[in-house]
C-alpha cells in the first residue's frame, strides 16, 4: 500500500516524469477541458434543450472523477512535506487555496445547478495550474518573471509614454472636435475613450473626428500608437532573450565544472 501511495504521489506531483506531464495530470487536464466545454455549450438554449440530459449525465461522471482525484490528492498530501505529516497534513491540505478551489469546482456537478449559476463550473480551469508543474513550465514562468523584473524601468518609461500619448491626443481632439461633436467628443474623458481605442488599434467607430484637424490628430495618434504597442513588446522580448541566454551560460558553466572536477581529483 505504501508503495502504491508513493507511486501515486509521484504521478500527482509530477516527480517521476521530469519535464513531462505525468499520465495522471494529462487525464485530469483532458477531463477539465471536457467539463468546461460542456459548461459553455449548455448555455445555448437549443443545445441544452436537445442534449441537456446527456450533458448532465456526463457531468455527473466527470464530477465523480474529480472527487476521486480530490481524495487521491488528500491521501498523498502528507508526502508533499509542506502540509505536514499524517492526519495533520491532510487537514491542512483541505484548507489550502487549491483544495478549496477543487471543492468549489466539484459542487456544481451534484447540486443540480442550472442557467447562469452553471457557469461556475468554469472555475475548474484554475485546476490547470496544478498540471503545469513540469520543469519546462517552471522555466517558462521563471523567464517571464525575470523579463518583468529586469526590464521594470524600461516598462515604466513605456507606460509613461503611453499615458502621455493618451492625454495629449485626447486634449488636442477635445480642442478640435468639442464644438462640432459635443455629444461624442465634448469632454476630455470622452476624447480619452476615443484615444484609448485608437492607440490600441481597436477602433470601435463609436466616435470619429469629422474635421480636417481632428482627422490629422487621429492619424498622428494612430501612428504613434504603433510605438505604444511595439515598445513594451520589444522590451519583454529582450528580457526573455536575456533570461534564456543567462540560463544557457549557467548550464555551460555547470557542465564545465563537472568535467574539470573529476580530472582534478584524479591528479
Amino acid at each position: 500500500m505504501n508503495e502504491f501511495r508513493s507511486r501515486l504521489y509521484h504521478q500527482i506531483y509530477n516527480k517521476a516524469s521530469g519535464d513531462k506531464t505525468s499520465l495522471f495530470n494529462k487525464i485530469c487536464g483532458a477531463t477539465i477541458f471536457i467539463s468546461i466545454f460542456c459548461a459553455v455549450i449548455v448555455t445555448e438554449n437549443s443545445i441544452d434543450y436537445q442534449f441537456g440530459d446527456q450533458i448532465d449525465a456526463l457531468d455527473w461522471v466527470i464530477g465523480g472523477l474529480f472527487c476521486i482525484e480530490y481524495l487521491c490528492r488528500l491521501w498523498v498530501a502528507p508526502l508533499e512535506g509542506k502540509y505536514g505529516k499524517g492526519l495533520k497534513g491532510s487537514l491542512r491540505y483541505i484548507f489550502s487555496p487549491m483544495a478549496v478551489i477543487d471543492v468549489i469546482a466539484i459542487v456544481p456537478s451534484f447540486i443540480g445547478v442550472r442557467a447562469e449559476l452553471k457557469i461556475l463550473r468554469v472555475i475548474r480551469l484554475l485546476r490547470i495550474l496544478k498540471i503545469g508543474r513540469s520543469e519546462k513550465f517552471k522555466q517558462s514562468i521563471f523567464h517571464f518573471n525575470y523579463a518583468i523584473r529586469s526590464k521594470s524601468q524600461e516598462l515604466q518609461i513605456s507606460t509613461f509614454y503611453t499615458v502621455l500619448l493618451l492625454l495629449v491626443s485626447s486634449t488636442f481632439m477635445y480642442l478640435a472636435e468639442s464644438s462640432i461633436q459635443p455629444d461624442l467628443l465634448g469632454s476630455i474623458p470622452r476624447c480619452l475613450w476615443w484615444s484609448i481605442t485608437t492607440v490600441s488599434a481597436v477602433g470601435y467607430g463609436d466616435s470619429l473626428p469629422v474635421t480636417a484637424v481632428g482627422k490629422t490628430i487621429a492619424s498622428v495618434t494612430s501612428l504613434l500608437g504603433i510605438g505604444a504597442i511595439a515598445i513594451p513588446t520589444g522590451i519583454l522580448a529582450s528580457g526573455f532573450s536575456e533570461s534564456i541566454s543567462l540560463q544557457d551560460k549557467n548550464f555551460k558553466e555547470l557542465n564545465k565544472n563537472a568535467t574539470i572536477t573529476p580530472e582534478s581529483n584524479s591528479n
